[in-house]
């Protein structure tokens, strides 16, 4: 709208530009603090990414589900920090990973050959989502990177994007049980640093690898697709998450929701005192008696009586005349 005198419209109200964000406040992950009198300062377990609180109060799934038991209190989530000003990026870091969250970092599988980044950066998993084709090829594998730096390195294998929805558990179920170090896989040479930190890759970093970091972020943050998306891609600028992905993250949602609802009316159904892994009992219906040959032959007999009841009323019925639905008002 013209704000010029001579302009034939006249607007009907003041317009104003649309906020700006600011570039350091997009991406921020809580530091404990020093003070004691703040209230998170006692919990050193308590991750806060975009007022998304990482602690068990919001993990609403049943143990097991995706976490170990005690996945909480064997973790250590703190002490990893990581800081990104979006006004950095540039078109090179496509080939970098970037972090999602202070343990969990996205990238391509090119960023393994700098085994010198991967040491500064202190990874103790490279957690590779990779086609089924391109492992029976070997193209995409962390195996000799992890091999040297005495790490370990596993895959999660798809035979296409629709598989992911059935490899997302298995996939947030093979980084928090590292992060618990509770692995499967025996870590070849000891680790130098205490703490737990994963590489997801894939080819690019950008696709497969990143649906996999989104629904980590679903389910261990309580995020929806979109904003979990929306997260990631603010994080690596150049992740693509193709319509038909997308739809299979939107599913992936709904799954959760409903595990979600399950475990709440499991929980609410426990009594209070009672431990919170107990079910509670099921209900036993009584079992239905056998009928014997006589209380048949007296079904049958009492069947043919009502008929004959049945057919008499009919007669009756048939006798009377029908009443009319209204009647003409007396004049």
């Amino acid at each position: 709208m013209s704000q010029d005198l001579t302009s034939p419209y006249v607007p009907t109200h003041e317009y104003s530009a649309a906020p700006k964000y600011p570039s350091d406040s997009m991406m921020r992950y809580y530091v404990p603090p020093d003070d004691d009198n703040d209230n998170n300062s006692n919990d050193p377990d308590t991750v806060v990414v975009d007022n998304k609180v990482f602690n068990p109060a919001c993990h609403t799934f049943a143990d097991g589900e995706f976490i170990c038991p005690g996945f909480f209190d064997r973790a250590q989530l703190n002490g990893l920090t990581r800081r990104f000003n979006y006004s950095q990026w540039n078109y090179e870091m496509r080939r970098e990973a970037q972090p999602m969250l202070p343990f969990l970092s996205l990238g391509p599988s090119s960023c393994l050959r700098d085994r010198d980044y991967l040491r500064a950066q202190g990874f103790t998993l490279l957690l590779a989502i990779r086609n089924r084709h391109s492992a029976q090829a070997r193209l995409v594998s962390g195996d000799k990177a992890a091999a040297d730096l005495g790490i370990i390195a596993d895959t999660v294998d798809v035979l296409d994007n629709q598989e992911l929805i059935s490899a997302f558990p298995r996939a947030v179920r093979r980084i928090n049980d590292h992060l618990a170090g509770v692995d499967v896989t025996p870590v070849p040479a000891p680790t130098t640093t205490e703490h737990k930190k994963v590489l997801v890759f894939c080819e690019s970093g950008n696709e497969r690898s990143a649906s996999v970091v989104i629904a980590y972020l679903m389910v261990m943050l309580n995020m929806d697709a979109v904003h979990a998306t929306h997260t990631v891609q603010q994080r690596r600028f150049c992740v693509s998450i193709e319509d038909p992905l997308k739809r299979v993250l939107a599913a992936f949602e709904s799954i959760l929701a409903a595990k979600r609802d399950v475990e709440h009316s499991r929980r609410t159904s426990i009594p209070s005192g009672a431990p919170t892994h107990l079910a509670p009992p099921p209900i036993l219906m009584p079992l239905a008696k056998k009928r014997s040959f006589q209380d048949r032959i007296y079904d049958d007999r009492v069947m043919v009586d009502s008929e004959m009841d049945v057919d008499g009323e009919d007669e009756a019925l048939a006798e009377r005349k029908p009443v009319a639905p209204f009647q003409d008002r007396v004049a």
